[in-house]
């Protein structure tokens, strides 16, 4: 492979990058190749570039399919996608789709994995075989849980949700043998687990965040052979290994927690950092309480605009010394739980009404 950089300019003006990039980012996020912000793109600068097999997008198609089968690009991650995107003349391997507006999309036999972030509740999806085999992943934070057209025999599901789900939502699934089912915001509730057992080939069940499900409701499965409990109360999980003791599945808990720790810290989002470890997630839990109670103790109508934004800085750089102390003691923000530390450092400011640059300041004061 060769070391050697080259010059690219897909119409928005001439970079360096090395011939050797394997993941070319033209979707507008920071670091990404620019591209023009409407018109023709170049798309012949994918020539240059003979290892990539990995193209990520944002906006109208432009070319976008065209581009991906005469380039061999096997890896496709395009966001706010518009209308009917036809993938079909192309041999990627993967794909991950999201937009607002995106009416249809059509992928080729190659397909292994599509991952759909908030489809829109008309999406059809044209898969061969009505997805025959495909591992389908649908992540939805601001539209409610829906299964979409077109992928009735998908193989492997896995399914991101907000606080509720219920498992009726999957009942188009006819094919299924492994379903995850995960609950992204504390406490998860897990609802008609009954309707599972529509779902006769079912093998493998990973239920993850769900606070609040009964086991005895889960119905009879006779190809299941592994159950997976991820995040849940302590007396859930002996209810789950009780009902599956001496069946031929296998069972693996973890995350299980008393009903005191949950009574102080179900709503705080470093919740599972005690996975890494206890004292490390009690740490980072404290540092969370302590700028929340902060943010939300300035009123919403203080006069003096300067002194609520001084209030909210001090909260908010308070919050990241914090973080900052809790990394010096237990070295545990890697590169997941930094992000994750962003997402909450964001959502912090946005309650205290802080712009996003000015916040995304206050941030980089921190050591991890």
């Amino acid at each position: 492979m060769s070391d050697e950089s080259v010059e690219v300019d897909f119409g928005a003006g001439p970079v360096t990058v090395p011939e050797s990039t394997r993941l070319v980012n033209l979707s507008g996020t920071k670091g990404a190749i620019p591209v023009p912000g409407d018109g023709p793109v170049d798309w012949a600068q994918l020539a240059k570039l003979p290892y990539a097999t990995t193209l990520m997008w944002s906006g109208p198609e432009r070319g976008v399919a065209a581009a991906v089968a005469r380039n061999r690009i096997t890896y496709l991650e395009w966001a706010d996608a518009v209308g009917d995107v036809d993938l079909s003349p192309t041999a990627v391997a993967e794909v991950r789709l999201g937009g607002k507006d995106l009416r249809s999309v059509r992928i080729p036999a190659s397909t292994t994995m599509l991952l759909l972030q908030d489809p829109p509740p008309a999406l059809r999806v044209d898969a061969p075989g009505e997805g025959r085999g495909l591992d389908l992943r649908i992540f939805f934070v601001d539209q409610d849980p829906f299964i979409p057209a077109g992928v009735a025999n998908a193989r492997k599901v896995w399914v991101k949700a907000g606080r509720d789900f219920s498992a009726r939502t999957l009942s188009g699934l006819t094919a299924v043998e492994s379903l995850d089912i995960e609950l992204l915001d504390p406490p998860g509730t897990l609802t008609d687990t009954g309707e599972l057992a529509a779902h006769r080939g079912l093998g493998t069940l990973v239920i993850e965040n769900a606070y609040d499900w009964d086991p005895a409701e889960l119905p009879e499965l006779p190809a299941l052979r592994e159950l997976e409990v991820n995040g849940t109360r302590k007396s859930t999980a002996a209810a789950v290994r009780a009902r599956f003791k001496g069946t031929p599945v296998s069972v693996s808990v973890s995350g299980a927690k008393s009903e005191s720790w949950l009574d102080a810290n179900i709503d705080n989002p470093f919740l599972d950092w005690v996975e890494d470890s206890k004292p490390f997630g009690a740490a980072a839990c404290k540092a969370y309480a302590k700028a929340a109670k902060a943010i939300d103790a300035i009123p919403a109508g203080e006069a003096d605009a300067a002194d609520r934004v001084g209030r909210a800085e001090a909260a908010l750089r308070g919050f990241v010394a914090d973080l900052n102390a809790v990394q010096r003691k237990y070295h545990l923000i890697d590169t997941m739980n930094r992000e994750h530390a962003a997402e909450v450092f964001a959502d912090l400011a946005g309650r205290a009404g802080v712009p996003g640059d000015t916040a995304d300041a206050w941030f980089e004061d921190r050591d991890f």
